[in-house]
């Protein structure tokens, strides 16, 4: 039979029914937040709701510009794990199954012809895919096959890829255990996953040994469903880490620019070696059209000649009245600063229309490692949440506008939310109780880890933070730093770049501080277990491109976590995460502050859309007026 993906949403209105907020028209309060004045089914006042389709005369042609803060994680699509990665994957990848704007309960098919066929006993899943996908160059003869597919999701588990979620949302696909054993002694050569299968060229079955389908068609929506052709690939995959992402093969309507094609996508050379030549880390990357794609063969209608990533933007006021003033261009990976936010929302100089605002399904929290001491006692966590003003953090993301304080895991908008709590903690969850701080508690807890003063005291309290160099992240940062000293811990704060912090240090449990004040999680698909299944899994952990920031390994919640997927009914799901919720929260591995939304602006020549999934614009919807 065919199964609907196994999700509830919770109604909308009474999920957002927290005030978004903007100033009126030329007020000048000094007042983040604001005043009141929600409208729409969302609470996003009417007039940022982001539009989710392109406009009926959108013309095709023009360059569009993003400007980015920061770099992308990864080119590999086997390694992606990143949101402005994501961005730039949707539109230059084919998975399986991708996510049109306006998709914000299933995704849509892509490479497949239609949603996947489940077995009555839940445990086989089988896709048909398209016959007519061909690769960009310098493999523009070659057409996809779904053992490409099958090879993609085999070489992610090599450690030279460095994928953060395959062996965790797919480990109940039979054979799993084995690939991962063989991929860790002989690192080079991809292994083989038993239970998939691909009988014929446009064929591909997913033999599970449990009921954890629902986890494993989300995880295919993800890049790493990105095929990859294997004889072309291997000898990348050879190396470790793996070169893949410098000669990588697209199959979406853009390409990054390699040594095969000029800058209008021509090809200018078919004895090239498929050499990505547009990508200059950390300061640009360029999209060009693929020669190989057919609009017929997918529903992407990839307006735009030309994409270009420009990166280094560390100011987002600067950079945000750059596309406010320009033309062309939209933003990446930062939001506007609250004075930018304040400045269009007044409709003055700018049209309010120009700014959107959309729920991410995300959320930001503070990591605390629980490997090392301090923070190895669950006395001075919850001392330290107990202290921290959560609003005061929000605040320097802008306000309200930017989302409900985080109360516990789940966000608005997923299943299981509102049994969680809500807008509210979980019941019984003390340290929780104050969003704005609690001292007298703080010490308490303190006192219970052993410091009689109710403060940090020793060589222990010598604690190292790495977070972002420019703001708001900076912001966040040192306002939280003030909150860890009020404790009497003594903080050496190091400011990165914002994708070094993750790549470098918070995201290398190796090199991880005791303190990352800037990681935030975006749902890998709309389920509950895409919260928990990597960020608070202890099998999750990685050597590298690791997202179980906090490096938790607590016995009792991954049993509780590896039992949780296997439920089947939706509302029973929805319940078992809740108390998994509250059990995650209890340990207290983090310090939660926000449930975020997006802000995006742009320039006023732009017809943005944005892409409900992944919260940022949708670069092969968006359109040049």
């Amino acid at each position: 039979m065919r199964l609907r993906w196994l999700r509830l949403l919770a109604p909308l209105a009474a999920v957002l029914a927290f005030a978004f907020v903007l100033t009126s028209c030329g007020d000048s309060s000094d007042d983040e937040s604001g005043g009141t004045g929600a409208t729409g089914s969302t609470g996003i006042p009417e007039e940022f709701q982001a539009p989710t389709a392109a406009p009926d005369d959108a013309k095709s042609g023009g360059d569009l510009v993003v400007l980015n803060e920061g770099d992308i994680d990864y080119m590999d699509p086997g390694a992606a794990y990143y949101q402005v990665t994501y961005m730039l994957d949707f539109a230059v990848f084919r998975s399986l199954v991708s996510w049109a704007p306006d998709a914000d309960t299933d995704p849509t098919p892509d490479l497949a012809t239609g949603e996947p066929e489940l077995s009555d006993d839940g445990k086989t899943i089988t896709y048909t895919i398209r016959d007519d996908v061909k690769y960009a160059p310098p493999l523009q003869d070659r057409t996809v096959t779904t053992a490409d597919i099958k090879y993609a999701i085999e070489r992610s588990l090599l450690p030279g890829v460095a994928n953060g979620y395959t062996s965790t949302y797919l480990s109940g696909v039979t054979g799993m255990d084995e690939a991962i054993k063989a991929a860790e002694k002989n690192t080079t050569e991809a292994p083989d996953i038993s239970g998939i299968e691909t009988p014929d060229d446009t064929t591909i079955v997913f033999n599970l040994d449990d009921t954890s389908a629902a986890g494993v068609m989300g995880a295919l929506s993800l890049p790493v469903s990105a095929p990859v052709p294997e004889d072309y690939a291997k000898k990348y995959d050879a190396e470790e880490p793996s070169s893949y992402g410098e000669y990588a093969v697209f199959t979406g309507p853009y390409m990054v620019q390699n040594d095969c094609v000029d800058e209008s996508g021509k090809v200018t050379d078919e004895n090239c070696s498929g050499k990505i030549t547009g990508y200059q880390p950390g300061e640009e990357i360029k999209l060009v059209r693929n020669p190989s794609w057919d609009a017929d063969t997918d529903f992407r209608p990839a307006y735009v000649d030309t994409i270009t990533f420009q990166e280094g933007f560390a100011d987002p006021t600067s950079a945000s009245k750059k596309i406010l003033d320009g033309s062309s261009q939209v933003t990446g990976d930062f939001p506007p600063s609250p004075t930018v936010v304040k400045e269009v929302a007044s409709g003055g100089k700018y049209d309010p229309s120009q700014m959107v605002v959309t729920p991410s399904g995300g959320e930001r929290y503070i990591s605390l490692n629980t490997q090392e001491p301090p923070f190895d006692d669950i006395n001075v966590r919850k001392a330290v949440i107990a202290n921290s003003d959560r609003v005061a953090l929000r605040n320097t993301r802008g306000g309200e506008l930017f989302g409900p304080v985080m109360n516990h895991v789940i966000p608005p908008l997923i299943a299981g939310f509102e049994e969680a709590g809500g807008l509210n903690p979980p019941e019984g969850l003390d340290f929780l109780a104050s969003d704005t701080g609690d001292p007298d508690l703080a010490a308490e807890y303190m006192k219970k880890a052993g410091f009689k003063s109710g403060k940090c005291e020793g060589s222990e309290c010598n604690i190292t933070m790495v977070g972002d160099d420019a703001p708001p992240g900076r912001d966040t940062a040192t306002v939280f730093q003030d909150q860890l000293e009020q404790l009497g811990f003594k903080v050496q704060f190091q400011p990165v770049e914002h994708s070094l912090m993750y790549t470098k240090f918070c995201s290398i449990p190796s090199q991880e501080p005791d303190v990352c004040p800037n990681v935030g999680w975006i749902k890998d698909f709309n389920d509950p277990q895409a919260f928990f299944d990597i960020p608070f899994y202890g099998p999750a952990i990685n050597p590298s491109n690791n997202s179980n920031w906090p490096q938790l390994d607590d016995p009792k919640l991954n049993k509780a976590i590896e039992q949780a997927k296997l439920v089947t009914d939706p509302n029973e799901r929805a319940q078992t995460y809740a108390e998994l919720d509250k059990q995650t929260m209890e340990l207290a591995p983090v310090v939660p502050w926000v449930w975020d939304n997006d802000i995006l602006v742009r320039s006023d020549d732009v017809a943005q859309v944005t892409n409900l999934f992944n919260g940022l614009t949708d670069l092969s919807f968006t359109s040049i007026k």
